[in-house]
């Protein structure tokens, strides 16, 4: 549930192998700002040639707690908090009272005389709850680099479905630069953003952009997904078999994973909310008939093709709708 922050991600594609991608040839060490003009010198005196361009000037506070504080970012714009026309460069909602199944625009506006650096794929969803920020979409991201000219504008239209939760569904990652259907999003408030950098900067300099809206649906309700084939009791253990993924052979054995309802003193356990929940296939069937069967004890039995199974390499637990869980697999070796 923890998101992948952009510069940890620039960084494996930078330095891993393989083919590099616009985002990593275009990042170098020597991007930095600096106020002073250079020179040349001749033999009796020293000439100003042209300086380098500085960040464009936000005049003002443009923080609000309408938008989260973004990870990794030297500047927070929160369209709330500023006057839209005075920034170099904002991002303004078309609405911010939204609709399920009904198209809102959200426009990134380049008023700055300079180039901004961006990834038109890494738009941004989180949702408040208790006054606490979630990061929601997407799950991961394509990272090549993307230009912003100076006066020029980027438009998503992103489209709210409903009805794939209720329905058994699963949520799939959405990918895209323009058009965004997303899925498995309830009621309350939602902050909508992106990040980039002028031209004049490095990406250590990231501005994020945001603002915030109000999604006008009824709160979603966690359910097992159609994946789930069967339950039975084993003991006080509830076992559910998935159809998800694929045996390697007759002697192949389903992987486990396994959920446990905890008495919540663990300190550390990762708060999350349903809208995270439910983009965890695992997650999501594990708690969801933990709740419909009041099972202390779930073993979802399901192929999976990762090492190690589902992701997981040590225990996790979370803490959903104030109940503590604590997850952890185990791999079955072929018989």
């Amino acid at each position: 549930m923890i998101k992948p922050t952009k510069r940890r991600v620039l960084s494996a594609l930078c330095t891993g192998g393989g083919v590099l991608l616009a985002g990593c040839t275009a990042v170098s060490e020597e991007s930095t700002v600096t106020n002073e003009p250079a020179t040349t010198e001749g033999d009796d005196e020293t000439t100003p040639t042209e300086s380098t361009p500085s960040v464009p000037h936000f005049p003002g506070n443009t923080t609000s707690s309408a938008c989260p504080a973004f990870d990794n970012t030297e500047l927070v714009v929160c369209y709330e908090a500023v006057d839209p026309e005075e920034m170099p460069i904002v991002l303004v909602p078309e609405a911010q009272s939204v609709q399920p199944e009904q198209p809102v625009e959200f426009t990134l506006r380049n008023q700055s005389e300079q180039q901004f650096e961006t990834n038109h794929y890494h738009w941004q969803l989180y949702k408040r709850v208790d006054g606490d920020w979630y990061y929601i979409a997407p799950e991961f991201w394509p990272e090549p680099l993307m230009l912003l000219e100076a006066g020029d504008e980027h438009t998503w239209t992103v489209t709210v479905a409903t009805g794939r939760v209720s329905d058994g569904d699963s949520i799939e990652n959405v990918e895209g630069t323009e058009s965004l259907t997303l899925a498995g999003l309830g009621g309350g408030n939602y902050a909508f953003g992106t990040d980039g950098w002028f031209a004049a900067a490095s990406y250590e300099d990231s501005i994020a952009l945001a603002t915030g809206f109000n999604l006008n649906a009824d709160q979603l309700q966690l359910t097992p997904t159609t994946a789930i084939s069967e339950t039975e009791w084993d003991g006080e253990t509830l076992v559910a078999r998935s159809t998800r993924g694929e045996s390697d052979g007759e002697d192949d054995q389903p992987d486990k994973f396994i959920l446990e309802r905890i008495d919540g003193s663990e300190i550390d356990a990762e708060r999350v909310i349903a809208e995270q929940v439910v983009r965890n296939d695992q997650l999501r069937d594990s708690i969801a008939l933990s709740r419909k069967h009041d099972a202390d004890r779930v073993r979802l039995e399901e192929f999976s093709s990762s090492i190690p199974p589902f992701g997981l390499q040590d225990a996790r637990t979370y803490e959903f709708g104030g109940q503590q869980y604590r997850v952890t697999v185990r791999e079955e070796e072929p018989s």
